[in-house]
């Protein structure tokens, strides 16, 4: 009996042994690893130490996920700058962003949840602040645009501004609130996606109001436009009102409502020295939101 309970832990150990070091064989035969071809192969970990100058420790990981021939495949991983919290997990298919992924908040809740194919978002889209609580939430289309109906939220959880929009432009009536839960203003569209003038009545708070403080808002703001290049509504520029501006190259540049000259809802495209399309902006009350999809 005492020779069968040694023989049966003799084995378990010699089974545990075993594990670990063919684990550990496996694993460093799996990482970082190149072909005959020199083509990267299976999972790959990126440390601070591989990308001098980007800010990481450098023992702390920058990103990682599987590669086949040479092209990221599957789930990978990038991390914020402390080598340690994911930044961002997604889908990649022949080296492209393709399914779902997550961003995540450097405090380790997730900032951004979405789909995203052939470059533009599809299915739901949810963003958060940083303390959890949704920031906005909207549907797109297979086109990759908004499509449906579409709500801002302050940090507090309350709405902030809600609108309906028909594959990507603002329809009907949409209404702004203030912190409080009171109706700030209300706008209606026209069949552009713009605002006439006039369109948009203003409303005073009626309850006490409540103060929100989101350590997450972006401290860039929009700033004033000089000498716009404006080619709808005769040529004028509405500092008060929607406009559609446009850029030496007679380039979209900003789209949206403003307020006393800045952009305070709307777009801003960047371009780059070539006139190249680089990026969408969205400007919320006057500072930047998010990027948004190329169109």
């Amino acid at each position: 009996m005492i020779r069968s309970k040694e023989k049966k832990s003799w084995i378990v150990a010699l089974c545990i042994v075993c594990m670990v070091f063919f684990s550990g064989f496996t694993f460093g035969q799996k990482i970082n690893k190149k072909d005959e071809q020199g083509k990267k192969q299976g999972h790959w970990i990126y440390f601070g130490k591989d990308r001098p100058g980007t800010g990481y420790p450098e023992d702390g990981k920058v990103e990682e996920g599987d590669y086949k021939d040479d092209r990221k495949e599957g789930i990978w991983i990038k991390y914020h700058l402390d080598g340690k919290t994911p930044k961002l997990k997604g889908e990649y298919e022949n080296n492209r962003p393709k399914g779902n992924y997550t961003k995540y908040h450097e405090n380790g809740k997730v900032k951004e949840d979405g789909r995203f194919e052939r470059d533009v978002y599809l299915d739901t889209l949810k963003r958060f602040h940083e303390n959890g609580q949704l920031e906005y939430i909207a549907n797109y289309n297979g086109a990759g645009k908004e499509d449906g109906k579409v709500t801002y939220y302050y940090a507090n959880g309350q709405e902030e501004f809600v609108y309906t929009s028909n594959n990507g432009k603002p329809s009907g009536k949409a209404t702004r609130y203030y912190p409080n839960g009171d109706v700030k203003e209300i706008i209606t569209f026209n069949a552009e996606g713009g605002v006439d003038e006039g369109a948009i009545v203003k409303k005073e708070p009626v309850h006490p109001m409540v103060k929100v403080e989101d350590p997450g808002a972006s401290k860039v703001v929009s700033t004033k436009v000089v000498a716009p290049i404006i080619q709808d509504n005769g040529g004028k520029f509405d500092p008060n009102g929607y406009n559609k501006v446009y850029n030496k190259n007679r380039d979209i540049y900003q789209d949206g409502i403003f307020k006393d000259g800045r952009l305070f809802d709307g777009k801003l495209y960047v371009y780059d020295a070539d006139g190249i399309l680089l990026k969408v902006q969205i400007y919320k009350e006057g500072r930047y939101h998010s990027d948004g999809v190329l169109n």
